[in-house]
């Protein structure tokens, strides 16, 4: 059953998901100005290397938080793409 509450919760999931991906890649992106790579390439080197070099500990932390929420908001685009295809 369709609902409009549906859309509005998940809705409120997305922006949520929104915020925390631009926060989390924002505040990569100056960690990585510090150590004179840009966020992209932070994330290509995490994403290549299996254990990073204890420096980018920190940086690997907030990277893998990163992914749960890209993850998470991709379910939820797709979840509310389902609904208003209904």
């Amino acid at each position: 059953m369709h609902t409009d509450e549906y859309e509005i919760s998940i809705g409120r999931e997305v922006t949520l998901c929104r915020k925390m991906v631009k926060q989390l890649r924002s505040s990569l992106g100056k960690q990585g100005a510090e150590c004179g790579m840009s966020a992209d390439e932070i994330l290509r080197l995490l994403d290549e290397q299996g254990e990073p070099p204890a420096k980018f500990l920190q940086l690997r932390a907030q990277y893998l938080e990163l992914r749960h929420w890209e993850k998470l908001l991709r379910e939820y685009e797709e979840a509310l793409r389902s609904l208003k295809t209904i």
